[in-house]
C-alpha cells in the first residue's frame, strides 16, 4: 500500500511539474532600492580631472575648458582667448582616469561637437607628427590617468567670435580595439 501511495504521489508531482513548466510567464514586479551618488567630474568612477588653469570643474560639477575671461581661474593679464587664423597646442589639458574596475581597462572615446577646429591627442605634442583627432579613442588601465591635450585651430574665425561646443565622453569596458 505504501508503494502504491508513493507512486501516486510521484505521478502527481510529475503532473504538477509538467503543467507548471508549460505555462507562459506573463509578469513580474518587484521594488528594489538604488543608491547612486551624483558627484563632480573629478570625483566619479571615471574621473575627469582638470590639469591646467583653463580647465576647471564648474558649480554643476562638470569639466569645462574655457579660454576666456569667463573662466573661473582667469586673472587680469592672462589674456582672453586665441588669435584669429592661428593654431594653438595645449598639452595635458585634462586627465581621464579609471577608478571603476580594479582588473578591467576601459575604452574612452572623446569627441567634440561645435564650431571651430578642436582636436585631441595624448602623450607629448611633436610638431609635424602629432595631428590630433576629432574622435579620440584611448585605453585607460585601472588606476591610470591618461592626459589629454587639445589643438585649437581658429582659421577662418574672425576676432570677436567664439569657438563654442561640447566635449563628449563615452566609456566602455575593455581595451579599445582597432587603430587608435
Amino acid at each position: 500500500m505504501k508503494k502504491i501511495l508513493g507512486l501516486v504521489i510521484l505521478m502527481a508531482g510529475l503532473l504538477i511539474a509538467v503543467t507548471a513548466s508549460s505555462a507562459n510567464f506573463a509578469y513580474f514586479h518587484a521594488d528594489r532600492t538604488a543608491h547612486i551618488q551624483v558627484v563632480p567630474d573629478d570625483n566619479e568612477l571615471i574621473d575627469l580631472e582638470p590639469l591646467q588653469p583653463y580647465a576647471y570643474i564648474n558649480e554643476n560639477g562638470m569639466l569645462v575648458v574655457d579660454l576666456s575671461h569667463n573662466n573661473a581661474n582667469w586673472e587680469d593679464g592672462f589674456g582672453e582667448g586665441v588669435s584669429p587664423n592661428s593654431t594653438y597646442v595645449f598639452e595635458e589639458v585634462f586627465g581621464v582616469s579609471n577608478h571603476l574596475w580594479e582588473e578591467t581597462p576601459i575604452c574612452m572615446n572623446v569627441t567634440y561637437s561645435g564650431n571651430g577646429g578642436v582636436l585631441f591627442f595624448t602623450d607629448n605634442y611633436v610638431p609635424g607628427e602629432t595631428t590630433g583627432k576629432t574622435n579620440l579613442y584611448m585605453t585607460v588601465q585601472p588606476g591610470e590617468v591618461v592626459k589629454v591635450g587639445m589643438i585649437i585651430n581658429s582659421n577662418d574665425i574672425d576676432a570677436g567670435s567664439a569657438i563654442n561646443g561640447n566635449i563628449a565622453f563615452y566609456a566602455t569596458a575593455g581595451a579599445c580595439e582597432g587603430p587608435q
